[in-house]
């Protein structure tokens, strides 16, 4: 086999992949909860308010909504229940009641992964927080970023994406009490499957 050949279909691959998502235009709506609501059309939230223990929720507990909590956890066999979120496992912890919600550090960025592509995303931060910067992703490509600036207390903001993601990652320090997304048809078992199998020999182990 032609080594060199290889490498460059790869690269020519790649490259035809990364070109055929454009760069996104993206709307924020940083005080405009209506205004985005009204882009986004019918919306799913999650609240990450559990109503009993045991208080903590895994990477796959809103599947069923048509996402996965950060699916990207470094795997490390020290640290005890590392593929959930709670409130002793460090660095990714969670208050699973009003104005708690999910915080991720700045080596372990918080992000979510949706069973099918969306264009629109918000969440309401549970007090003051400074602004936040967030990458889109589709297939793995990077397809877009943007900052959205502090706002008041509690106050829900999002963005609409002209670019259709399949996944947001939340750069540095994050705390989301709430998260809304465009509605996702219910997933289907194989596709639910297919985004939890990477962690599904982790977790029971």
């Amino acid at each position: 086999m032609n080594h060199r050949l290889t490498r460059a279909t790869l690269s020519l691959c790649g490259a035809l992949l990364a070109s055929s998502f454009a760069h996104a235009e993206i709307t924020i709506f940083n005080n405009d909860f209506a205004g985005w609501q009204a882009a986004a059309g019918q919306v799913t939230t999650v609240d990450f308010v559990e109503d009993s223990p045991p208080g903590f929720v895994y990477f796959d507990h809103y599947a069923s909504s048509g996402v996965l909590l950060h699916y990207q956890f470094p795997f490390d066999p020290t640290v005890p229940f590392w593929y959930r979120y709670d409130s002793t496992s460090a660095p990714f912890g969670a208050w699973l009641h009003d104005n708690g919600g999910v915080s991720s550090g700045i080596d372990v960025p918080l992000g979510f992964r949706f069973t099918e592509a969306i264009n629109a995303f918000a969440f309401r931060p549970p007090g003051n927080l400074g602004g936040s910067n967030v990458v889109l992703y589709r297939e793995g490509v990077t397809v877009g970023s943007a900052q959205i600036q502090q706002s008041p207390f509690g106050t829900p903001k999002g963005f609409y994406s002209s670019e259709s993601f399949d996944e947001i990652r939340f750069v540095g320090t994050t705390r989301l009490d709430d998260i809304y997304f465009q509605t996702i048809p219910a997933p289907g078992a194989l596709a639910v499957l297919a985004l939890a199998m990477p962690l599904v020999g982790r977790r029971r182990r």
